[in-house]
């Protein structure tokens, strides 16, 4: 189920003030020289931390400008040591913020209690409202795996449970707006305004949730980019000349979206890490390479993030993708991801060689029919 699903992902960011955080934790299941791993984004950085066990407790300190959404591994980093296939990890998610926070539990790190701290409290609440859409995804997922293969194969099987999967998606963008509108004053306001505000049925709602925010909270880097999110859903609409951008090409090139005119280009949004993407790799390959002559070519835009570049570099390599590719490993904060309103992926614009947008989200064979249609 996880190669259909859409995905999305909150922006592991969030509060306001240069301060200083100090994590103190205990679990007494834990040995005497048990190391503990420390893993945050903060600064368009990837940043690592460790801390050794002593009689139970481990402790952290550090500085940020933003409260950031954190990981705490036992035994290894698996950014750094791959897992074993197979191999489960005991780890710990919450927000760090410049506070005294404390996190405890009996047995296990995926057990901890967070104390001390009120971003985490007020993500505590989100969860319980978002339980009700979380345990609809997880029937969907269900049944959709209960299916015989060859059931999960047909395509309208296959539409039908992805018009419910967006549904659901729908009702957890209003739950997070309800969110917002009850806490204006909390950075997870911004967090999830940033993932609701490019979604075209959420735009108007989103719009009057951002102007209820308090103005600290408007000149966060995060919240201006909210105004971006909103225009995105009319400015990349169907018919509508694409935006323009630059960014840096994989062999670190400038690369501009208009100087690929006279050809058509699809847009492609993708990332090393993105399982769905991956899979639908081998469709672009095969249309670009039947098509690359023809006057179509592909430009890809990667949501990878800092201190991914090797494994975005690494992912062109093995699935063989010979177009330009694009980053600035900010991950989700990618320019031309907000610019084009990009909150799931993957996801891809097909251009015409005057700049008009004629198509979006093509995958599969409907890649290759409209191809067929405006090339032949």
């Amino acid at each position: 189920m996880r190669a259909l699903l859409l995905f999305i992902c909150l922006h592991p960011l969030t509060l306001l003030a240069q301060g200083n955080f100090e994590i103190e934790g205990k679990v007494d299941a834990l040995k005497n020289g048990n190391r503990i791993y420390l893993v945050y984004q903060a600064e368009d950085q990837q940043l690592t931390d460790s801390a050794q066990v002593q009689n139970g407790t481990f402790h952290f300190k550090g500085t940020l400008a933003y409260p950031v959404y954190a990981t705490l591994y036992l035994h290894k980093n698996p950014y750094v040591n791959r897992p074993a296939p197979g191999e489960k990890m005991d780890y710990f998610r919450l927000y760090i913020e410049p506070a005294h926070i404390k996190v405890q539990a009996i047995d296990s790190l995926k057990n901890m209690v967070i104390t001390g701290s009120p971003i985490n409290k007020l993500h505590k609440e989100l969860r319980a409202m978002l339980k009700a859409n979380d345990d609809k995804f997880d029937a969907l997922g269900k049944a959709f795996q209960a299916l015989p293969a060859e059931k999960q194969k047909d395509k309208t099987v296959y539409d039908s449970v992805v018009a419910l999967e967006k549904q659901i998606l729908t009702e957890s963008y209003e739950v997070h707006l309800a969110f917002v509108n009850k806490h204006p004053d909390s950075y997870l306001s911004v967090i999830s305004l940033s993932n609701v505000a490019a979604h075209p049925e959420m735009t108007a709602g989103a719009e009057k949730a951002y102007q209820k925010l308090s103005p600290r909270l408007k000149n966060t880097p995060l919240a201006k980019g909210i105004p971006v999110l909103l225009a995105a859903p009319s400015s990349t609409q169907i018919g509508k000349t694409a935006p323009d951008f630059e960014q840096q090409s994989s062999d670190n090139k400038t690369v501009k979206l208009s100087a690929l005119r006279k050809q058509y280009v699809l847009l492609d949004f993708w990332a090393s890490w993105c399982g769905p993407c991956r899979e639908e790799n081998p469709n672009l390959v095969a249309a670009h390479n039947k098509y690359k002559d023809k006057g179509f070519t592909v430009l890809g835009v990667s949501l990878d993030g800092p201190g991914q570049k090797n494994a975005w570099i690494n992912a062109i390599k093995q699935d063989e993708l010979n177009w330009m590719q694009v980053a600035d490993l900010k991950g989700w904060e990618n320019s031309v991801a907000k610019l084009y309103g990009i909150r799931s992926i993957p996801a891809n614009f097909l251009i015409d060689p005057d700049g008009k947008i004629i198509a979006r989200d093509l995958k599969g064979k409907e890649l290759w029919d409209k191809l067929e249609e405006v090339l032949k």
